[in-house]
């Protein structure tokens, strides 16, 4: 049996056909969740959070332009030069204006590009994209603190201090249902690495009081928060362990993961019921995590749970790093659900950068995308930028992963940017099982990597999305 609108992936309005086994819940129940949340205030803005919006993270209903080469409408970079700041991700409200986070702060376009207001924060820094929520804008800095602006003129609200520092790495600051979630306390130990945020915190998003605080079993990076319903949150940590809790701070479950491992990835919400958490294997003796090989061919995991126990459903092994957060949803040429994984390990000469898409229920590899390999010992933009980048006192280097963060349009194209500074708009439409050829991949040369927390932001008729140094708009 097949209904309309049943699913999440596509949006309460979405006109495909999806199998109503791939669904959790009746489609009343769906769309009375979405319209609960609508009157709470979450869905008035297009694109709030980093990874869009609930109950929808990472698709949307609306659809982007394929062909990027012919519908760049403006981008933006630093006044005095691309590599004056580094551009991290974007949210987009309910009237098309986009919001930049930066690592010198924090910028306001409207639809057409026009600057509206910017508040720079240097010397303090943000490595985080932020998001907006009932009339503020809300990051999070290298610092310790997290802040609230009004979105209407850029001013400060509310600052609250979580910690004496927050690690560089490419996170996201979610909201929901009032809740502020933030990673905190840069310090060992660290898988693989001196330093790692060691806590997640909530916090009262109109306030700024600190509610609660929840340490993990393994410290988080690139932390990234998502929400099955209106009561509870899921993540994972950087072993690929996956924690829901309630949004009180109660711990309800936490499985999965591999012990020792580090990945730049996060986790995936489906709305068939499981959650998507993505890890590294142990590197080969001898081998550092990033692996050392030539091309580096370490596999990587990715597990599916049921997101009301916390069992899991399947596992898949991936042939390299799968290092950033999926997306699940409808894509363009098959029935059902699938689950958008990016693979690459980044900052490596010579490395392969894929996308694997898998049918969401089984874990079956459905298609593949080949992307480019990694051409120089840095990704695209930074070697370039990196004297100017110091002069200016942000981080040296953008060292991002190597791909963003992957975003599923409502027609099934997957728009997704590449280390190597092409973004791309993807899709298997006659369903061979592999992206390849002008009517199933376009590219765009932004001539800069993409972070970890940039993800493709869609709005009506639009897709923004943010380099390691400029910011982009394309419409149909």
């Amino acid at each position: 049996m097949f209904v309309v609108g049943a699913c999440l992936a596509l949006g309460a309005w979405s006109t495909f056909a999806v199998a109503e086994e791939d669904c959790e819940a009746p489609s009343n129940i769906l769309l009375q969740t979405a319209h609960q949340s609508r009157r709470d205030g979450e869905m008035m803005y297009h694109w709030p959070n980093g990874r869009g919006r609930f109950p929808y993270f990472a698709v949307s209903e609306h659809i982007g332009p394929f062909d990027l080469n012919n519908s760049l409408s403006w981008s933006w970079h630093h006044p005095e030069g691309r590599f004056h700041t580094l551009t991290w991700g974007v949210n987009i409200d309910h009237e098309m204006n986009v919001y930049l986070s930066a690592a010198d702060g924090f910028r306001k376009f409207d639809m057409d590009g026009k600057l509206m207001w910017e508040r720079i924060i240097l010397p303090r820094t943000t490595m985080n994209t932020g998001a907006i929520y009932q009339g503020k804008f809300f990051a999070s800095d290298t610092d310790g603190g997290v802040e609230a602006v009004d979105m209407k003129d850029g001013s400060r609200v509310w600052y609250t201090k979580l910690a004496s520092a927050i690690c560089e790495d490419n996170g996201f600051n979610m909201v929901h249902q009032g809740v502020l979630f933030a990673a905190a306390d840069c310090s060992p130990p660290c898988n693989y690495d001196k330093t790692c945020n060691q806590l997640v915190k909530a916090l009262n998003a109109t306030t700024g009081k600190e509610l609660w605080t929840y340490k993990p079993d393994t410290a988080v990076w690139n932390f990234l928060a998502l929400f099955p319903d209106m009561e509870t949150v899921v993540f994972q940590d950087m072993s690929g362990k996956v924690y829901k809790l309630t949004l009180n701070g109660d711990v309800i479950w936490k499985a999965g993961g591999l012990n020792g491992t580090w990945t730049d990835g996060g986790a995936a919400l489906g709305p068939n019921g499981m959650v998507y958490a993505v890890n590294n294997n142990h590197p080969p003796e001898g081998l550092s995590p990033v692996g050392q090989m030539d091309p580096p061919t370490m596999p990587g995991q990715v597990t599916a749970l049921d997101v009301v126990t916390g069992d899991i459903v399947w596992q898949v092994t991936t042939p390299r790093p799968p290092n950033n957060a999926p997306a699940v949803g409808k894509v363009q040429g098959w029935e059902g659900l699938s689950l958008v994984v990016p693979l690459c390990q980044q900052v490596i000469k010579g490395a392969q950068c894929d996308v694997h898409v898998y049918n969401a229920k089984t874990g079956a590899l459905r298609w593949v995308f080949h992307g480019p390999t990694q051409k120089h010992l840095l990704q695209a933009g930074d070697a370039e930028g990196t004297q100017t980048r110091i002069d200016s006192g942000v981080r040296s280097w953008c060292l991002p992963n190597g791909w963003s963060a992957p975003t599923i349009a409502a027609d099934g194209v997957v728009f997704v940017g590449n280390e190597d500074g092409l973004f791309f708009a993807l899709r298997d439409s006659d369903g061979d099982g592999r992206a390849i050829g002008v009517d199933e991949v376009r590219a765009f040369d932004t001539k800069a990597a993409f972070s970890g927390s940039s993800s493709p932001a869609l709005a009506p008729q639009m897709v923004a999305v943010a380099s390691c140094d400029s910011l982009f708009v394309f419409k149909n």
